[in-house]
Order: C-alpha cells, then structure tokens, then sequence
C-alpha cells in the first residue's frame, strides 16, 4: 500500500487553490486601495474576483488574513526562489535578482499599497501588524541566499550576507521609494531601474577606491 493517496484530480473548471488565492488577493488590492483598509468589504472582494462569499472565506477566514496576504504578494519577489539565483555569473545574477525585486516594489500598485499601510495604520493597527508579520517572517530572499553560497564558497568576505543584502536593497530601493511615498518623483522606468541595480553591484563588488596608476 502507498504512504499516500495522489491529490484528487480537480473538476473540469475547477481553478487551483493556489490560482484563487492570487485572484483574491489581486481583486483585494484594488478594494483597499479604493475603499481603505476599515471600509473594504468582503462581498466586494468576493464580487471582483468573481467568486462566491463562501469560496473567500474559505480561503481568507477574516479580513485580516485577506490583508496579510495581499501585503505578503506584494513583497513576493523579494522573496521568491529565481532562475538568477542560479546564475553562474555573480555580477549578472546580482544584478538581475536587484532589478526583479525594485521592478516590482517600485511600481505603482506596491507604493500604493505601501501608502495605505501607512495613512491607516493608527485607525486600524492590524495593517502594521500584518505588515511587520510578513516583514519578519518572509525568510531570506534570493540575493542573501545568493550572497550567503558565495561566502560559503569563499569567494566574497561577507560576515553578514543578511546585512549585505539589505544594503544593496537599500543603494537600489531607498532614495527612490521615500520619494515614491511622499509623491515627490514619478515611478522609475526599467533603464533607470537597471541602471540603479548596475552601479549598486559595480560598488559593492569592486568597491570605490580609486586604482593606483
């Protein structure tokens, strides 16, 4: 007798649980971005996603958790195991694994998202929670993972690969997304993005002492 019974094949027109999480979790963003965190409601989500109340509870069983893991989509490819990561190439790997992240937290839904978090958080605390939950839960991102195998190897003296990591997050994501937030720049376009990423990796990998003639 086998260990375990294979899955259950799903129903013609049946959507993957995993697929239905994201439709929520895309529809949810719109309604809190529209309506605020306190006056989003379920049945609009429901309708947006074009699924039943039911369905949404079954999956979300609050508005909480509906929150939570719509922040926690929005941080996704920060987190997200990459092809990158696997790049024989450190700097081109570096490099990519910068430009995915801040393509993604950079654009326009994310800040906006960001944005609410911030505007709410005194009226309805549970978003900070929620976001300092998934902050601090998300695990090691594909770059410190990356950084971290090529200390092990020897081949970058990194005591820290989680410090270094943040801080080339930072050279990339800082400046623009304060700026982002306080409404003060537009959203960076990919050349400028890939250019943010570049001179990040160029820095940190060859530092910026100038060579001896």
């Amino acid at each position: 007798m086998p260990d375990s019974l294979p899955p259950a094949p799903l129903r013609r027109g049946a959507m993957p649980d995993g697929e239905r999480r994201q439709r929520l979790c895309e529809a949810a963003s719109g309604i809190f971005l529209r309506d605020g965190y306190a006056q989003a409601s379920m049945d609009d989500v429901a309708r947006a996603a074009s699924m039943s109340k039911r369905t949404l509870y079954q999956i979300f069983p609050s508005k909480a958790a509906l929150f939570e893991a719509t922040i926690a989509a929005t941080l996704a490819p920060v987190a997200l195991d990459t092809d990158l990561e696997r790049e024989p190439d450190l700097r081109r790997a570096l490099t990519g694994l910068l430009i995915a992240a801040a393509s993604h937290i950079l654009a326009e839904r994310q800040i906006a998202i960001y944005r609410l978090v911030i505007g709410e958080r005194h009226g309805s605390p549970v978003l900070a929670e929620a976001t300092h939950r998934v902050l601090t839960s998300r695990g090691s991102s594909a770059l410190e993972r990356r950084l971290r195998a090529e200390a092990m190897a020897g081949r970058l003296q990194l005591p820290r690969p989680e410090v270094a990591a943040r801080m080339l997050y930072g050279m990339v994501l800082g400046s623009a997304q304060i700026r982002l937030l306080l409404g003060v720049r537009r959203t960076p376009s990919a050349e400028e993005i890939a250019a943010l990423a570049a001179e990040a990796v160029n820095l940190f990998l060859d530092g910026a002492v100038a060579a001896r003639a």
